[in-house]
């Protein structure tokens, strides 16, 4: 029996309970032994306890050292933030190692380490390791992905080749596909240890439209604009609100405004609250973190979901979502959201129905609907669904896993 140790010091919603959970109950279902390594902070959180509880008694957990929250943000404390996790892994490997065979390691969320390994080495010995790379950025302009360039992609990319170039690494998986065809055509030597894997999302609660429209106070004939998640300025929030600040908004038209509101965005709001006054009544505001149920309306709901971020160049799991409840979204002209809206038809841009820019922007609203329609419900959102959904991604990162095990028992690379 081959035997995976995953490790995962924090409970996130999204790495704990989709990432760690999909990849384990894969592995058991393909009979390896999986041990996952994690905080006594995380094994206390609901988040790691829902991965266990889905995992029933298959899943061994060992407990590693909690790593100091004071090392872990700002670009000036980055290696010694990754040092602390790499230090912490390192001694939760020795201890479980010393008792325990190990055929692979494997970090859903290798950003954790994924620069000081490339200039320390591997934290886990000889033992073939690899893991999910995520927010990798450097190449993005070499792609022809929209974004700012960073002082740091000339170190990122260096880094990032001495990551894969280290002997134990097995496999880095990534969900940025154009990654992949970067390292392809200017690390040739190293392409065979990089492999993509659609991200994964899903709606926990999908619900009906009409019982979704009908629980937000929304009628049938409402033409519906939702953002869903945390909100803040960065999730184009100011271009949002001067599309339903416009004098000349159709009647029908509404904005549901479904997640928890930073500081900055409730300013925001409030001041375009009290601006266009009864206009008031366009807008369903759900300013909290929404439940499952609330989250399955906003999606059922809507006729488009808003995700024209600002200075973002990552992906979203509100993209993933949409695809499955067949909206399109609305998004900019920037990053791996708008690479895939264009490459998977998945909605369109503020640009197409924008006639005239800020501070004084105009709109053409029937050209707005009328791409909406064409796009809602497509076959292009349901192949992009099933690309991305959880049982192809534990699928696919077990079969990146059992590709290299299988070749490195053959040709024993330790």
């Amino acid at each position: 029996m081959a035997r995976l140790l995953l490790v995962e010091p924090e409970a996130t919603g999204h790495r704990m309970v989709l990432y760690v959970r999909l990849i384990a109950q894969e592995a058991l279902r393909r009979g390896w032994k999986v041990t996952l390594t994690t905080t006594e902070s995380a094994l206390a959180h609901s988040a790691t306890q829902a991965v266990m509880s889905a995992s029933a008694s298959g899943l061994g957990v060992i407990k590693m050292p909690e790593i100091p929250r004071e090392n872990r943000y700002g670009k000036l404390k980055l290696l010694r933030g990754q040092h602390a996790y790499l230090r912490a892994f390192e001694q939760a490997y020795q201890t479980y190692s010393k008792t325990n065979a190990v055929d692979f390691v494997y970090v859903p969320y290798f950003n954790y380490i994924d620069k000081i390994v490339g200039l320390r080495g591997s934290p886990f010995g000889a033992t073939p390791f690899g893991g999910m790379i995520l927010a990798a950025k450097f190449h993005h302009h070499a792609c022809g992905i929209a974004g700012s360039r960073d002082k740091m992609d000339v170190v990122n990319r260096m880094l990032f080749r001495r990551l894969l170039s280290v002997r134990a690494m097995a496999v880095a998986t990534t969900i940025d596909e154009p990654l992949q065809k970067y390292v392809a055509q200017n690390m040739p030597a190293l392409a065979p240890r990089l492999r993509y894997v659609p991200d994964v999302s899903f709606i926990g609660k999908p619900a009906q439209r009409q019982a979704a429209r009908q629980a937000l106070g929304l009628e049938d004939d409402h033409f519906v604009i939702a953002s869903y998640g945390s909100l803040s300025p960065r999730k184009g929030l100011a271009r949002l609100l001067s599309m339903f600040s416009a004098v000349d908004i159709p009647a029908h038209f509404r904005l549901v405004l479904a997640g928890a509101q930073d500081a900055e965005a409730a300013r925001l709001i409030q001041t375009f609250k009290s601006e266009i006054g009864a206009r008031w009544s366009q807008v369903v505001e759900l300013n909290r973190f929404c439940t499952e149920q609330e989250e399955g309306w906003a999606f059922a709901a809507a006729d488009a979901m808003w995700l024209c971020y600002e200075n973002f160049s990552g992906m979203s799991g509100v993209l993933i979502q949409s695809a499955q409840a067949g909206v399109p979204v609305i998004t900019s002209n920037y990053g791996l959201i708008e690479h895939n809206r264009q490459k998977h038809s998945l909605g369109l841009r503020w640009d197409d129905f924008l006639l005239a820019p800020p501070p004084a922007p105009r709109f053409d609203w029937a050209k707005l609907e009328a791409m909406v329609h064409s796009i809602k419900g497509s076959s292009s959102l349901g192949q992009f669904a099933l690309q991305h959904s959880p049982k192809n991604f534990g699928c696919n990162v077990m079969d990146a896993i059992e590709h290299v095990h299988q070749v490195r028992d053959t040709h024993d690379y330790r």
